[in-house]
């Protein structure tokens, strides 16, 4: 059987489409649902498609940024829990093989997300052997924040983002790139503390190709390493270091150690549901943002999809506040201050070549043997050989193995229809 150049890639969009991409569907505050929040509380995006240009305004709050009616009314100390989805309950989550960090940021409402307005209020990376989307999936797509105990009442924009690294091995230039998924939801603290947010950094301008932990290679390199990217968590005093992670500019030290200290002692007291410092995934941006990306041949695929059945009563991922350590130059605590390694920073400047010295291991699949494979275990296998072959990547041995896997693919047809049925299917094609 031929199987054509523009088979992969169809496949690639419908499969990352189908089971991959994700966005907040709705918050919980102290265990209480707030119900569907797109277009009521949660400025939502028309679809679920990551952000990739580090450069576009859609960074900060993901495409469609305009203010919604409606508030979540929240309390200094409140856990609030973000809960992801494809599109609705009941849907699958993300897909397994996105795996990265989830941080959540603060700004005043306002200031609609514009300028050095965002506070970094909890992180996760890489924990225990496990990356926070793998305990976001655990957790029947619920990830738990901590609005800070010292905040001052107002109004407020929430930023939770999920930050994709199975592509991250190379960047978006390159046909590949970290995937974006944030999300801003309106929150009210009705009864706050004493502290202004202080100023904080820009989205866009926070991530830039060069930023620790926007190339990484999740196949190869330690996930211990990895340094997530972006300032240190806030640790409520009136001075917060901007630096990037692994980095200081000198403006919070053991003065926020101490504060710090103290925040997550009394965090570590309460429940576990309330302790919890989680952050989440986002929306999808518009197709317009990636659609370069995702016609390329190296667009990701999704494993097979995980349809977790959504439950009010699941326990939400439980991680304690990233505080700065007493010299800010170190990194926070969910993550090691090591950089990335050399392998991954070479990703960074390597331009891709159409031909190497000698090409990457052929990915296999079961479909060497003549029988059905799933199509997602086609395109991560892609993947794989992709980032084993870095910085010179095997397009041609790869992408071979890769149509050789697809000739035998089989495809879940009910993803299918429900995309069609939403209308996806063709704004995906353009």
């Amino acid at each position: 059987m031929k199987y054509s150049f523009v088979a992969p890639i169809l496949a690639s969009a419908l499969f990352s489409s189908v089971s991959a991409h994700t966005r907040v569907f709705s918050l919980w505050i102290d265990g209480t649902d707030q119900g569907e929040g797109a277009g009521k509380y949660i400025r939502q995006p028309p679809s679920n498609s990551p952000v990739k240009d580090l450069t576009s305004s859609a960074v900060a709050c993901n495409v469609n940024n305009v203010a919604v009616p409606d508030k979540v009314s929240v309390n200094a100390g409140s856990t609030l829990t973000t809960e992801w989805f494809h599109d609705s309950r009941g849907d699958d989550i993300i897909d397994p093989s996105h795996k990265g960090p989830i941080v959540g940021y603060l700004a005043p409402l306002e200031s609609n997300g514009e300028g050095d307005v965002w506070v970094k209020i909890g992180e996760m990376g890489y924990e225990g052997g496990e990356w926070a989307v793998d305990k976001l999936i655990a957790n029947k797509g619920k990830f738990d924040f901590t609005v800070p105990s010292s905040v001052a009442s107002g109004d407020y924009l929430f930023r939770a983002e999920i930050l994709a690294l199975h592509e991250a091995d190379a960047l978006a230039s390159q046909g590949r790139g970290i995937q974006l998924y944030p999300s801003c939801s309106q929150v009210t603290v009705a009864t706050g503390g004493d502290t202004t947010l202080p100023t904080g950094v820009a989205f866009p301008g926070t991530y830039t190709d060069t930023t620790p932990g926007i190339v990484f290679n999740i196949y190869g390199a330690d996930p211990t390493t990895y340094v997530i990217p972006g300032p240190a968590v806030w640790d409520g005093s009136a001075s917060y270091d901007t630096a990037q992670a692994g980095e200081s500019s000198g403006s919070a030290t053991s003065a926020a150690a101490t504060s710090a200290a103290a925040s997550t002692s009394a965090a570590a007291s309460t429940s576990a549901a309330a302790t919890s410092v989680v952050a989440t995934s986002a929306a999808e941006t518009s197709v317009a943002a990636t659609s370069a990306a995702e016609s390329s041949a190296v667009e990701t695929s999704a494993a097979a999809p995980t349809s977790a059945p959504a439950s009010s009563s699941a326990a939400p991922v439980s991680s304690s506040v990233a505080a700065p350590p007493s010299s800010s130059a170190a990194a926070p605590s969910s993550s090691s201050a090591a950089a990335p390694p050399s392998s991954s920073a070479a990703a960074t400047t390597a331009a891709p070549t159409t031909s190497v010295a000698t090409s990457a291991p052929a990915a296999t699949t079961s479909a060497a043997s003549g029988g059905l494979v799933d199509a997602n275990v086609c395109m991560n296998d892609f993947n794989k050989c992709i980032a084993a072959s870095q910085p010179n990547p095997d397009w041609t041995g790869c992408g071979a193995t890769r149509d050789s896997c697809m000739s035998h693919a089989t495809y879940n047809m009910n993803m299918v229809q429900r995309m069609k049925r939403d209308g996806k299917f063709g704004r995906l094609l353009l």
